[in-house]
């Protein structure tokens, strides 16, 4: 008897991870609205609803995730070689202090206006609404607020400039 509740137990729990699993990735699947982001610092303030209208990056990095770091380098590089395009910045930050973030912003050249230090419950938040627990990426919203792709690369951010141009 308690060989089979223990099993019963054990089947129980993997169907809510799993669940829990399956439901985080379901809302950032592409189509889907974006999950909600609100944050806001000492210099500024993002709404991810208020920016609706415009195509908007959103970048999850940290400084110990070595790919999330050079990501937000890459995405920068980008943006300063395309200071048109229609398509705003954001990153959201989830390193041990504020003031390594602050110190890997100034470093590596980010704009400071478009990095954001996520900590507490606003992190866990962040953790669970976009399912980063698999690890840091980006998300490419459209300007109805859904999610066009995960990770997008140049050659993909370039092909979204040159139809945004061909629309104008």
């Amino acid at each position: 008897m308690k060989k089979t509740f223990l099993i019963a137990a054990l089947l129980i729990g993997l169907l809510l991870f799993a669940g829990g699993y399956a439901e985080s990735h379901y809302k950032t699947a592409p189509g889907h609205q974006a999950p909600f982001l609100s944050m806001n610092d000492a210099d500024s303030m993002i709404i991810l609803d208020r920016m609706k209208g415009d195509y908007v990056l959103v970048n999850f990095w940290s400084s110990s995730d070595a790919a999330s770091r050079r990501a937000a380098n890459l995405y920068t590089a980008w943006q300063r070689r395309h200071p048109d395009a229609a398509l705003k910045m954001v990153g959201v930050n989830f390193d041990t202090s504020e003031g390594l973030f602050r110190e890997i912003v100034r470093r590596d050249s980010l704009v400071p206006q478009e990095q954001f230090y996520a900590s507490g419950d606003t992190a866990r938040s962040i953790y669970d609404n976009y399912g980063l627990r698999d690890g840091f990426g980006a998300v490419l919203i459209d300007p109805r607020g859904r999610i066009v792709t995960h990770n997008p690369t140049d050659a993909e951010l370039d092909a979204l400039l040159l139809e945004n141009n061909a629309h104008k």
